[in-house]
């Protein structure tokens, strides 16, 4: 399990030993929804706690009690018959409660512990262990744990800035790659398919229709980037230009139920593109290396803030995520593959996603909302 960028960690944040008090609670939201423990989340030696069976059942897993090792066997999927621990006949029961995830223990700086017959653990500890991420907010006081994609809703929207991840072409690494990470962080995405060259049982770069169903099922918005993706848009005649527009958007979503989007291939754009897009889209994502005032000024001709290659640096992208943050800005990111092997210009690798995706998850959505293109023309339009 890769681990989040310093700064993000609750426990590694978090510097009271004290147990937190009445007068600032903190608050616990699960892929996207506050969580209501009995009793307030204590601070213990510096690591925030959490009780094991609420939180692990949020997260889609189940919980069972062994009082004979003092154990508590956090598990995802069908139960094995058994989960204990293997022990020694000369070796005695620990009286340390202990943390098992699928068989395996979880070892932590600060150990489990009973509060009130409840089995409590280090939030870091559980929720790594069930593969979801972990961010603490401290202006709010607020731990979050995401293991999907949480798209946001307009009360969600206080005139904070926004960011957008938006994919082109509808890559298969996307699917192998992307998706993990950002339903790890819960930040929302867009990817843009080309209609035209979605994977038919053919050994292609492209996903296929089942990959980008259960894509959409997951939480992402999926947009058109035109039927074949073969030419600009500005240089098609009026016929061909209908095509493009028209047929991507009706194959799509035979596959999905709505495509209201589209990434504008090439971004060649102009008003006659425009005046074409807007017979079958709600908004046209274009790039000009420029940010989105809020309110928009024009939904059909959305600018992308960074185009991402194998070539452009973290610091790169965090400049222009700061400068939304600073000028309450929707920043649009736009990515195509995201591949290991790194061996395209527009090919980069899963880590630096993940850096970035981690720097959004730290500033937290109350100063940067993180959309897919739909919502966020929804909320910026207004």
């Amino acid at each position: 399990m890769r681990k989040i960028a310093a700064g993000l960690l609750v426990g590694a944040i978090v510097s009271s030993a004290a147990v937190a008090s009445a007068a600032s609670p903190i608050t616990l939201v699960v892929n996207g929804h506050v969580s209501k423990p009995n009793v307030p989340l204590p601070i213990i030696q510096g690591r925030a706690f959490v009780p094991v069976r609420a939180v692990a059942e949020d997260l889609g897993a189940s919980v069972k009690w062994d009082d004979v090792q003092r154990t508590v066997y956090v598990f995802t999927g069908e139960q094995k018959e058994d989960v204990s621990f293997a022990r020694s006949k000369t070796t005695p029961p620990s009286s340390a409660l202990r943390l098992a995830v699928n068989g395996k223990e979880i070892k932590s700086e600060v150990p489990p512990r009973l509060i009130d017959g409840k089995a409590w653990v280090p939030v870091r500890a559980l929720a790594e262990a069930l593969g979801s991420g972990v961010q603490w907010h401290a202006s709010q006081k607020t731990v979050w744990i995401t293991n999907k994609i949480v798209n946001p809703s307009a009360k969600d929207f206080h005139g904070q800035a926004m960011i957008t991840f938006s994919y082109d072409d509808g890559l298969d690494t996307f699917y192998d790659f992307a998706l993990p990470l950002h339903e790890k962080y819960g930040i929302p995405a867009t990817d843009n398919v080309i209609a035209g060259k979605i994977k038919d049982g053919a050994r292609t770069m492209y996903l296929d229709a089942d990959q980008i169903k259960e894509m959409n099922h997951r939480g992402v918005e999926i947009g058109s980037h035109s039927y074949s993706h073969e030419a600009g848009l500005t240089t098609l005649s009026d016929e061909q230009l209908d095509f493009e527009l028209r047929e991507s958007k009706a194959a799509l979503e035979q596959i999905v139920p709505q495509v209201q989007t589209i990434g504008i291939p090439f971004s060649l754009y102009d008003k006659r593109v425009e005046a074409a897009v807007k017979k079958y889209y709600k908004a046209a994502r274009n790039f000009e290396h420029l940010q989105n005032d809020v309110p928009l000024k024009d939904k059909l001709w959305l600018h992308t803030a960074i185009a991402v290659t194998n070539e452009t640096t973290f610091d790169q992208i965090k400049q222009r995520i700061d400068q939304a943050v600073k000028n309450k800005q929707w920043c649009i990111i736009m990515l195509h593959g995201i591949d290991p092997d790194n061996r395209d210009l527009y090919e980069i690798k899963p880590a630096l996603l993940e850096k970035v995706l981690a720097y959004v998850a730290s500033l937290g959505r109350e100063k940067i909302l993180p959309v897919n293109t739909i919502d966020g023309v929804s909320i910026a339009g207004k």
